[in-house]
């Protein structure tokens, strides 16, 4: 062999190894692109798989934000409260509004330890501006007076037989919800009563006037409907002194308006069983037993008079 085919031969296979060497430097090359590919590829996919698992756990994200946020705020609604039977200390510190059936309970009554702002014929469009008083003491102030003089622990309103022919059950009752709040106003502590207008009898309902006991009723509702049971609450005083027929127990009056005093005793032994205690027990927790006391006579609006009374017991109905 000559020394040119020796050196081309060695050439040859030079460039052969270098080929070889450049073929797979390519090969790996192009591998490494296919792997950087597909790792590419894969990312959305991961990326997705994330999003979907973050999204699917909600109550997660929600726990998180109930934690970090601010906190929802839980209001609870007062307990109800509930009528108790009491003493007669409970109205030690009570005040009774109202017109000549008031007026009656308290000279005929026998809840003189409590005190009274009342006049014949007043009516709740009036009860602001006229003045009266408490008739066992000759007293003349105004209700913003009366409700100035010291602090009520309850007060106690029936107000609105004198105004059963006067506007609409609608403006009435509205008055009647503005005389309570300025009663509430001046005594912020007090548990405000909200009485019934007692219904007359039968010889008195007079369905052709405005004086019957259906308009009695229809404004007894509206009256209910003021209480909130918790600051105002409704007594049906109808309840102590009604016959079967809801009329007022020819019985009980002389008059069919007014209660006798020997009556009077069904309407305080009714507010005795319907009393609310705050913050406290019943001050008397058996039934309340029915007396009477001897009183004098007396005379009411309307011609309505109040006879004597006996010291016979009285059967409640």
């Amino acid at each position: 062999m000559t020394p040119f085919k020796k050196i081309f031969q060695n050439f040859s296979m030079l460039l052969i190894f270098l080929g070889a060497v450049v073929v797979v430097n390519i090969w790996s090359f192009a591998q490494k692109a296919d792997q950087q590919k597909a790792v590419t590829a894969q990312k959305p996919a991961v990326t997705t798989a994330v999003s979907e698992e973050t999204t699917s756990q909600p109550l997660l994200s929600a726990g998180t934000e109930a934690v970090t946020g601010t906190a929802p705020v839980l209001t609870t609604a007062p307990p109800a409260l509930t009528f108790q039977t009491v003493d007669l200390s409970y109205f030690d510190d009570a005040l009774f509004i109202g017109d000549s059936r008031t007026e009656g309970l308290a000279l005929y009554g026998d809840l003189t330890n409590a005190d009274y702002f009342c006049n014949i014929g007043l009516s709740i469009y009036e009860v602001g501006d006229v003045v009266a008083g408490n008739p066992n003491e000759g007293e003349q102030c105004t209700l913003a007076q009366k409700l100035g003089q010291k602090k009520y622990g309850k007060v106690y309103v029936m107000l609105g037989l004198n105004e059963l022919g006067t506007g609409t059950t609608e403006e009435w009752a509205q008055k009647y919800k503005e005389v309570l709040d300025q009663i509430h106003q001046a005594q912020p502590d007090a548990i405000i009563y909200i009485q019934s207008i007692l219904v007359v009898s039968a010889a008195q309902d007079d369905p052709s006037g405005y004086i019957n006991n259906n308009n009695v009723r229809t404004r007894n509702e509206a009256l209910k409907a003021l209480a909130d049971q918790q600051t105002f609450f409704y007594l049906d005083v109808n309840e102590a002194v009604t016959d079967a027929n809801g009329c007022l127990n020819a019985d009980y009056t002389s008059d069919g308006i007014h209660l006798l005093g020997n009556s009077l005793s069904l309407w305080k032994n009714y507010l005795m069983q319907h009393a609310i205690v705050k913050g406290g027990a019943a001050t008397f927790s058996t039934p309340v037993q029915t007396t009477t006391t001897a009183v004098g006579t007396g005379t009411l609006p309307d011609g309505g008079t109040i006879p004597p009374v006996t010291s016979a017991p009285l059967q409640t109905p």
